[in-house]
């Protein structure tokens, strides 16, 4: 082979690959190809994944914000997923979404509802058909990061570009701890015509303090999942619960603290063995491999439970523990102490959930000082009412009407009043 060819062999390979992948790969770029099926608007949800029975959290906040956005503005929609599924999964998400048409990436197509598989190898092979009113949707940096050069490819094919919608669920270059990922994720902060979305007061607090700034900004505070609330209820409020601890166990997740948590159950164990004889001890999240506790016993874990499961152990336990090192407040510690279950968790500089029923906020967190945050909370009376009110920003936490605190009308109204402007060459 001559190097003529070589060379435009790998000038090619560069031109799909860009950068060095193989340490990047969530960050492969999407490229795009004019969409000349439609002038609809249309909006576009970039998630990891849509496949029901493993939507949790932030996923699913996700998934539920853009339909409601999607009920409020009309016109197209296509859901694109950052990962590859297998054909019996492909089956299944058919089944999930009947009305929903699975169209390939590089395809055009006119259908109004699409879902799009968009994984890393698919993003080198694939050109994404994009509208001049096509609206991007993400919640995560690396899907963000992906589909950063659609703005330019707007501009250059149609004139002029359309804000897109972060849905910020984190402070995420946190997750990277001064590193170069740190400055990756934290460039997605500073993209131009920025909708920004914050899941909680705390969260957006914390971004004014550092001094972002976004085309516009909404905020809406955590509500408890309807598929867990509809448990709330199924045991009386005075049923016995068990001398039982869960906490949420997560060794992969630095933010959740994991052996912090381990350590401070070593010491509670030492420094007062009859726990060891009265109450079972439960991690839940994640697997968390073979632990061995101070006092000979094996951790028991519960993995990732389905939310059926999860509500059911709610309602027996008695302590809880989930710790957040980050201004989002977190779901479990919130998901805790609605069923009743005394919860610690930890403060975070714009983060403090004290006020919330039946949670105690660490505002410093020390292997001792947790280990007897612990211990006090197992003399507590596992039906005590603390009668603490939810604070303000939590008054319509076990509400459902409105699960977005009303920002989706102002907000569809700008994607509208955007495309109304495009229509009209403005």
């Amino acid at each position: 082979m001559s190097s003529k060819v070589i060379h435009g062999l790998h000038a090619a390979k560069q031109f799909l690959r860009p950068y060095h992948l193989e340490t990047y790969p969530a960050l492969t770029p999407v490229r795009f190809q004019r969409d000349n099926l439609s002038a609809n608007h249309r909006l576009n949800l970039f998630i990891p994944n849509i496949e029901r029975s493993r939507m949790y959290g932030g996923q699913k906040t996700a998934f539920l914000f853009f339909t409601e956005l999607l009920e409020h503005c009309g016109g197209d929609a296509r859901i694109l997923v950052e990962r590859q599924y297998t054909s019996r999964e492909l089956a299944a998400i058919k089944q999930q979404y009947p009305n929903w048409e699975i169209v390939p990436a590089t395809a055009q197509s006119a259908a109004a509802r699409q879902i799009v598989i968009l994984d890393p190898n698919t993003r080198e092979r694939a050109q994404l058909p994009v509208r001049p009113l096509d609206y991007f949707v993400y919640t995560y940096w690396t899907g963000a990061y992906a589909l950063a050069q659609y703005e330019a490819f707007q501009r250059e094919a149609f004139g002029r570009a359309t804000p897109h919608i972060h849905l910020i669920q984190d402070f995420e270059p946190g997750f990277k701890a001064w590193s170069a990922d740190y400055l990756l994720a934290d460039s997605i902060y500073h993209q131009p015509n920025t909708i920004a979305v914050f899941n909680s007061v705390e969260l957006k607090d914390w971004f004014d303090r550092l001094g972002y700034g976004f085309t516009s900004s909404y905020v809406f505070n955590p509500k408890l999942d309807p598929d867990i609330a509809k448990h709330l209820h199924d045991v009386p409020a005075n049923h016995a619960r068990e001398k039982l601890l869960v906490f949420y166990g997560r060794p992969s997740i630095p933010r959740n603290c994991f052996p912090l948590i381990v350590n401070a159950l070593n010491l509670l164990l030492t420094q007062h063995p009859e726990v060891s004889r009265e109450w079972k001890i439960l991690s839940i999240g994640s697997s968390i491999g073979k632990i061995t506790l101070a006092d000979g016993q094996r951790l028991q874990t519960a993995g990732k439970m389905t939310l059926d499961d999860y509500a059911a152990l709610m309602h027996r336990a008695s302590v809880g523990v989930s710790l957040m090192c980050s201004p989002h407040p977190s779901y479990p510690p919130l998901e805790m102490a609605a069923f009743g279950i005394t919860t610690i968790t930890n403060s975070f500089v714009t983060k403090d959930l004290s006020a919330i029923p039946h949670i105690t906020s660490l505002d410093s967190l020390s292997i001792e000082g947790l280990a007897n945050a612990i211990w006090q909370a197992m003399q507590t009376d596992p039906h005590a009412d603390d009668g603490k009110p939810y604070p303000p920003n939590y008054a319509h936490y076990l509400e459902y009407t409105d699960f977005f605190d009303g920002i989706i009308d102002p907000l569809c109204h700008e994607v509208l009043t955007d495309a109304e402007a495009a229509r009209n060459g403005d």
